[in-house]
C-alpha cells in the first residue's frame, strides 16, 4: 500500500518538484512579515505610551489632592 505523491525517498529532490505551497514567494513574505512586526511594534509602543501617561496623570492628580494612600478614593 502506497500512501503519499513519493514513492521513494530515495530521489533527488530536484526531480520531484517543490515540496511546499507558494515556492518562490519567501521573499514577499518576509517583506510583509516585517512590515506587520514594524507595524505591531510601533502600535504597541503608542498603546503603551497612552497608558503610561495616564497612569502618571493619574498619580500627579493624587498627589496634588494629597492623596498618598495609593487607594482610589469613592466619590
Amino acid at each position: 500500500m502506497q500512501t503519499g505523491l513519493v514513492p521513494s525517498w530515495n530521489v533527488d529532490p530536484m526531480e520531484l518538484g517543490p515540496l511546499y505551497p507558494f515556492v518562490g514567494s519567501e521573499m514577499i513574505l518576509f517583506v510583509v512579515c516585517v512590515a506587520l512586526w514594524v507595524a505591531f511594534t510601533v502600535w504597541q509602543m503608542r498603546f503603551e505610551t497612552e497608558r503610561n501617561d495616564a497612569a502618571a496623570q493619574a498619580l500627579a492628580e493624587r498627589q496634588r489632592r494629597g492623596d498618598t494612600t495609593g487607594e482610589k478614593s469613592n466619590p
